[in-house]
């Protein structure tokens, strides 16, 4: 290597470090949009053939003997996309809105890599439809293919932690006028029982 190529391949080489990183942001960003989709605006799960579609797509985001490891009761530990689908088709929730954040990305080789992501959910219980706020630590592993797309090939819950944000069912508002009137209404029915 000659020092006048060796700036040229040191940007190549951080250009397609940066490209990797924006590939398995926009990954992460499309496995969480799917995950919120298989639920409708009205708070249900979407049809069944609506969310198998769903499902598989959300699979689709993992390599074929991806590992999962949820833990008891958040899926347990999986292994291959089949097994990925069936759990996103049976998930606990009737509702649900993923917000994966600060994420702490290190590309460690052209075709691999790992990360970590903060999440923060806000969902409803499918079999009460009671509201959980639901915060957690992702690690996770990734592999490029060789047709340059990144998969998640492991993805591991770590300091999962949830709690109803209330102790009496809590439906869900779109605006605070909703929310405030829901509230109200909550107390003044507290008020007539007491």
């Amino acid at each position: 290597m000659t020092e006048h190529n060796s700036p040229i391949q040191s940007l190549e080489a951080r250009v397609a470090r940066l490209e990797a990183i924006d590939a398995i942001r926009s990954l992460k960003a499309r496995y969480a949009a799917l995950a919120d989709q298989k639920y409708t605006s009205d708070y249900q799960r979407q049809p069944q053939p609506v969310m198998h579609e769903i499902a598989l797509q959300q699979a689709m985001c993992f390599t074929e003997r991806a590992v999962w490891t949820g833990g008891a009761g958040f899926g347990n530990d999986l292994v291959g996309r089949a097994a990925l689908c069936e759990w996103f088709q049976r998930s606990p929730w009737r509702f649900a809105m993923h917000y994966y954040v600060s994420e702490a990305l290190d590309v460690t080789e052209a075709m691999h890599a790992t990360g970590s992501w903060r999440l923060w959910q806000l969902a409803l219980r499918d079999d009460d439809a009671r509201a959980v706020l639901l915060g957690a630590v992702t690690e996770e592993k990734y592999e490029r293919t060789p047709s340059g797309t990144w998969l998640i090939s492991e993805m591991s819950f770590t300091q999962l932690h949830m709690m109803e944000p209330d102790d009496r069912m809590s439906p869900l508002a779109s605006d605070f006028a909703s929310l405030t009137a829901l509230r109200k209404s909550g107390l003044s029915e507290t008020t007539r029982t007491v």
